[in-house]
């Protein structure tokens, strides 16, 4: 099994890696703790389906077939994108490292790896300014007395703001809901991420995380702990969850792919195109912008299966490369709540949070808002970067699907009672009396679950 190391820590704001070779430090003190991650690539090597995307890109724009660019062929291949937004354009004279007038394909894969464009890159941002915004609003919405700390008993009146909250009435608050019409301005700041060089001091901790999923500390610090899902990493001052997505990394520039093939079969049917059928099309301007690229024999016209055979090549792009995001997300409190980071609370969320948030924060005594633990995510999973891969546009990313819906379960009246179908029957849905409710509800926990609903006598 291959791995690639990436070393993670977390010191100051900003940050992003170009290359698998990172460190990462998270804040600890007067000594920073260091992370290695290990991303295992499993039986999809990484390296190697890197390497056959830069070779297939390589012999796309070698037209002559003799398995060396010169500099007009070089000068055709399109920019290649990185993980800070910027992109990779060819610079032959750069690219030709032994100045002999042409370019191999080691000396093209070894001028793409040196900017960047490697098989495991990694992008360290800050969250956007909405996630602190939310995070500032619910500290707000949960400190009843505006003293600027929340109290225990504050925390435990958590599920309360669904009542106070919920506009739509539909038992989940999102950002929008606890944002109101007027926020303010929110005074959280990162935790601080950023990039260094690995150096020849050892890691405080090593994560081993396969693309499949699994994941393991092998190295284990007094600063790291991995809870036992494997979803989660106690780091110094806060915690970390590591996703690894099951989306098809290509998924989004498949569909652009078949629209544009429909645009190309519209315009010419079977026929060689010329640029200017597209050039003079206001709708087909992608096709325009990727006819030279796409023109394989560079004859000046383009047929559908050199367009067939383009597209391909940038699929294989798409997803050859391991990106790791790592996000600082700041000492929030919107994430002790959001268990399933959907980036929404549901009374479920609410009510654990009123339930153990106490004693895990305010114990002692009121927590402020520096008290609040630092929170980062981790997502790696293969590409792709952005929402376009060379001079193709597919869209941007598709947000993330809410979780789905337990099946439904318990008695008719219970079933009907649910209306937005969570699997539990709150007092705001109940339709009985209260006492009813309070008699149904045997665990005390405000809401009636499928289980305490086939308890009851008819």
């Amino acid at each position: 099994m291959k791995r690639f190391f990436v070393l993670l820590a977390v010191i100051a704001t900003t940050g992003l890696a170009r290359g698998a070779d990172v460190d990462f430090v998270f804040p600890n003190g007067d000594t920073p703790a260091r992370l290695r991650l290990e991303v295992a690539d499993g039986d999809k090597k990484t390296e190697a389906a890197w390497v056959a995307f830069l070779d297939r890109l390589f012999a796309h724009f070698d037209r002559d077939g003799n398995g060396a660019l010169s500099e007009a062929e070089a000068q055709r291949v399109f920019p290649l994108p990185l993980t800070s937004g910027e992109t990779v354009a060819p610079h032959f004279a750069t690219m030709d490292a032994d100045r002999n007038g042409t370019v191999t394909p080691a000396e093209f894969r070894a001028y793409y790896r040196a900017r960047g464009f490697t098989p495991v890159a990694v992008d360290v941002r800050t969250a956007p300014a909405e996630a602190f915004a939310v995070s500032e609003a619910l500290f707000r919405h949960l400190d009843r007395d505006r003293d600027g700390k929340l109290s225990a008993g504050e925390l435990r009146l958590a599920a309360g703001l669904m009542k106070r909250l919920d506009e739509d009435e539909d038992e989940v608050l999102t950002a929008k809901e606890l944002l109101g019409s007027d926020a303010g301005a929110s005074g959280a700041k990162p935790a601080g991420v950023k990039s260094i060089p690995v150096g020849t001091r050892a890691p405080n901790a090593t994560l081993q995380l396969a693309l499949t999923g699994q994941a393991a500390l092998a190295i284990e610090g007094g600063a790291f702990r991995l809870f036992a899902d494997g979803t989660r990493l106690q780091v110094p001052g806060g915690a970390c969850s590591l996703t690894v997505p099951k989306d098809d990394p290509a998924s989004g520039f498949r569909a652009a792919k078949g629209f544009y093939l429909a645009q190309f079969k519209a315009a010419a049917g079977a026929r060689a195109a010329t640029k200017a059928l597209f050039e003079d099309d206001p709708t087909a301007q992608v096709l325009a912008g990727l006819f030279d690229a796409a023109d394989r024999n560079g004859d000046g016209k383009l047929t559908l299966a050199e367009l067939e055979a383009f597209f391909d090549l940038v699929e294989t792009g798409v997803g050859c490369r391991v990106i790791v995001a790592v996000s600082d997300r700041g000492r929030t409190l919107f994430d002790l709540f959001d268990t399933n980071s959907d980036g929404r609370l549901d009374l479920g969320e609410l009510l654990r949070a009123g339930r153990t948030l106490p004693g895990e924060l305010a114990r002692d005594r009121p927590i402020e808002r520096a008290d609040l633990p630092a929170s980062y995510r981790i997502v790696v999973g293969r590409g792709p970067v952005g929402d376009s891969f060379g001079p193709v546009p597919f869209g941007s990313a598709a947000i993330p699907k809410p979780p789905a819906l337990p099946a439904p379960r318990g008695p008719a009246w219970f079933r009907a009672m649910d209306r937005n179908g969570d699997g539990f029957v709150s007092a705001r849905e109940f339709i009985g009396p209260p006492e009813l409710f309070a008699k149904l509800d045997s665990d005390l926990d405000n809401r009636i679950s499928p289980e305490e609903a086939e308890a009851a006598k008819p």
